[in-house]
């Protein structure tokens, strides 16, 4: 499971070699940003950080309550400031539930998202997404957990760009 992840963070961020252009920003909207998350890429609650990359995608890496992901965000239209903009990608996430309350157990689960994005002039940053998710959990000796499957997931996020 772990060159799995390895091996798709390695292809979702070696686009980022060749997108970059050295800009500065996009139409004035700024490449950086600093989100707190809300299920998504950092289940349960966290912190991602995201970086724009071309005119159409964005990466992201966040870290959260016993867990952290990366992903990719895919915009079919342009990248526009101040536009609720459609959205789709694909999210990785590894949690360590421990003996939670409503979960529990080492699981990796893949992501998904199909939601809208707000990126503001002013550095306002709004995402919103739900769709499927696959989640694996990790067979060890001290876990009888073994509820992998589809289930529906979603996420919600509130930052600053920079």
């Amino acid at each position: 499971m772990k060159k799995l992840i390895l091996i798709t963070s390695i292809v979702l961020f070696s686009s980022a070699v060749f997108s970059q252009d050295h800009k500065k920003d996009f139409d004035g909207l700024k490449m950086n940003a600093v989100s707190f998350n809300l299920l998504g890429t950092t289940p349960v609650v966290g912190l991602t950080y995201e970086r724009i990359v071309s005119d159409y995608m964005s990466l992201e890496i966040g870290v959260g309550s016993n867990s952290f992901g990366v992903g990719t965000k895919i915009m079919p239209f342009k990248i526009k400031a101040s536009t609720m903009m459609f959205t789709t990608g694909l999210s990785i996430v590894y949690a360590d539930y421990k003996d939670g309350f409503l979960a529990s157990g080492k699981r990796t689960q893949f992501y998904v998202p199909i939601g809208i994005s707000y990126y503001g002039i002013k550095g306002f940053n709004f995402g919103i997404d739900a769709g499927p998710a696959y989640r694996a959990f990790a067979n060890d000796a001290n876990s009888n957990v073994d509820d992998n499957g589809f289930i529906p997931w979603a996420g919600i996020k509130i930052g600053m760009r920079f």
